[in-house]
């Protein structure tokens, strides 16, 4: 299963398909490699068929008796390849102070793919959707491809489907993922689509993603958010429409994030559609607010996302309370995320 693991990682096509041919002017255009060469097309020569020849007779050679070679063992060397992907991790615990240093060592590999790894053991991710009717198709692909960059072994997927409040949603699942032993609760909406560390897959199907470079579309959801070393942190992403604000309570990272910089900064609050929270974020929320927050319904038995009033939605309340049980929420702005709605922003 770790061999899976690592033959799905170094493909930069996760599903193993061709995609269509990309058109200009209603024709084909010829396929460029990730330099902008041309790439070659293969010719098959055809087949010619040479006329029987009769075989002359093996005849085995004299033995020829070969000189006495010794060999020294030496040390293996590092090949180049092995050098460039290089991980290092910190073995601190989780914080939440404002000063970030992101543990995880960002390098590229020959084919244009992270090369850093954030290596968990058991199935410590829990994905959750809280999806209302249907999901956008390329959202679903990115689903599908962390499925099988990690393999069954280390993360698992839940649903929570059909409510029109989202905040149902998010304490449902959220009760499904603490029955587990899992540590991180990844909340990815439905009209979400963060960057799974394929930049040429990404930007064919993601319009909006077309203008970035290579660098900031080699991040993975879960290899950043995770790296990030944070007890909740969500990716930055704007609203679905025409100059849509950045959804984080400072409208002054919006073009830090347009910008995909390299940083992690404390917000009072982010949202939640694409948000890695550790489990002792709910613990601590329960311990904090007490039996506040219960609540007598089938499915679930706390309101960790309850809104505090119609102004603030689930997730302005739910960081709220998370840093008043003393988790700061965080903002990754180097992540692409898109959000989908006429187009995506």
């Amino acid at each position: 299963m770790e061999r899976v693991t690592t033959d799905a990682l170094a493909s930069p096509n996760p599903f193993a398909s061709k995609p269509l041919p990309m058109l200009q002017g209603g024709k084909p255009v010829a396929p460029k490699n990730r330099y902008g060469d041309v790439a070659p097309v293969s010719v098959v020569s055809p087949q010619v068929i040479e006329p029987a020849v009769e075989e002359a007779p093996v005849v085995a050679p004299e033995p020829v008796e070969q000189p006495k070679v010794t060999i020294k063992p030496r040390k293996p060397r590092a090949t180049k390849a092995s050098e460039e992907i290089k991980v290092e991790f910190t073995k601190e615990p989780i914080q939440s102070e404002p000063d970030f240093h992101n543990p995880v060592v960002e390098t590229r590999s020959t084919e244009g793919l992270p090369s850093y790894r954030c290596e968990f053991e058991g199935r410590d991710i829990f994905v959750g959707w809280p999806w209302y009717k249907s999901s956008n198709p390329v959202t679903a692909a990115v689903n599908v491809a962390m499925a099988l960059d990690f393999g069954r072994d280390k993360i698992r997927f839940d649903m929570s489907i059909g409510d029109a409040k989202i905040e149902h949603s998010r304490n449902r699942l959220t009760h499904k993922f603490l029955e587990t032993d899992a540590k991180w609760l990844l909340m990815m909406d439905d009209d979400i689509i963060p960057s799974i560390g394929r930049p040429a897959w990404f930007r064919y199907w993601v319009a909006g993603a077309r203008t970035i470079l290579d660098q900031p579309l080699q991040r993975h959801v879960l290899h950043r958010l995770i790296g990030a070393n944070k007890t909740i942190v969500g990716a930055a992403y704007f609203g679905r429409q025409e100059g849509g604000a950045i959804m984080c309570a400072d409208p002054k990272l919006a073009p830090r994030a347009k910008a995909y910089e390299d940083a992690v900064v404390p917000v009072d609050w982010v949202g939640t559609g694409c948000m890695l929270i550790h489990r002792k974020v709910f613990e601590d929320i329960r311990e904090t607010f007490k039996d506040s927050l219960e609540i007598d319904v089938p499915d679930y038995t706390y309101d960790y996302f309850r809104p505090f009033d119609s102004a603030r939605g689930e997730d302005v309340s739910f960081c709220l309370r998370a840093k008043q049980a003393g988790h700061q929420p965080h903002v990754d702005l180097g992540l692409p995320v898109f959000h989908v709605g006429f187009k995506t922003y």
